[in-house]
């Protein structure tokens, strides 16, 4: 068995800052501030870590449930956002998912800094949310850093698949946060550029496993690119 585990945001689709402008609207209700600015890179972040900067930005203090209370309030207000925003799947996006799908030997998990609850809004939004083995994915809640997340979901593969070994998994992925979690389990990273917000040098720097410019028309070539050595 493969376990191709996706990032979202930037890799599968984009969503036109549905995200900020919900996790804004959010701070605005729960805080009064209109017009909350973040101060640091969100690409490739955990929900966790934005709920828990936002909030020590706002009051220099925060407490666990003070960020479960956020990300619950912010799950609300995101599927009105992403209607209003008119995001949209990456190239390919859709017909990789469905050829992954009819493939025995093939499964898509998650490996993504957004909370579960966001993760199903978006993914339901733009129609490819059945394309996944949720059971076994990590999401944002489970810790803010994102080596912790790829550690739990390794530890999900590994006990519903003793035999598994980290040359069965590949991390996909837009941002360096992808290429070090990854490297954090001892598995391969395949960048996809189309919709990253970093420059190819930068993500370079980090040492994936792979580039490519998008994800290829053909499901069939994605296929051969990742049975390389």
């Amino acid at each position: 068995m493969k376990y191709i585990c996706w990032d979202i945001d930037g890799t599968l689709l984009l969503t036109n800052y549905a995200g900020v402008a919900a996790m804004k609207a959010t701070i605005n209700e729960l805080y009064g501030l209109d017009n909350f600015e973040f101060t640091y890179g969100m690409a490739g972040r955990t929900d966790t870590f934005i709920a828990r900067k936002a909030i020590e930005g706002i009051q220099g203090h925060c407490s666990p449930e003070e960020v479960s209370h956020m990300l619950e309030a912010y799950g609300q207000k995101l599927p009105a956002s992403l209607v209003e925003k008119h995001g949209r799947l990456l190239p390919h996006v859709q017909e990789t998912l469905e050829w992954i799908r009819k493939d025995p030997g093939t499964t898509s998990l998650l490996l993504t800094g957004n909370c579960e609850v966001a993760a199903h809004a978006k993914l339901r939004y733009f129609g490819i949310e059945k394309e996944f083995d949720y059971a076994h994915s990590a999401f944002g809640e489970i810790s803010e850093f994102r080596d912790d997340l790829s550690q739990a979901l390794w530890e999900k593969v590994q006990k519903a698949d003793p035999a598994v070994t980290p040359e069965q998994l590949i991390v996909i992925g837009d941002t360096p946060h992808d290429i070090t979690c990854a490297q954090a389990i001892g598995v391969r990273s395949l960048i996809v550029l189309k919709g990253s917000s970093y420059t190819l040098e930068r993500l370079e720097a980090y040492h994936p496993w792979k580039i490519i410019p998008e994800l290829p028309e053909d499901p069939r070539d994605l296929s051969a690119i990742l049975e390389e050595a």
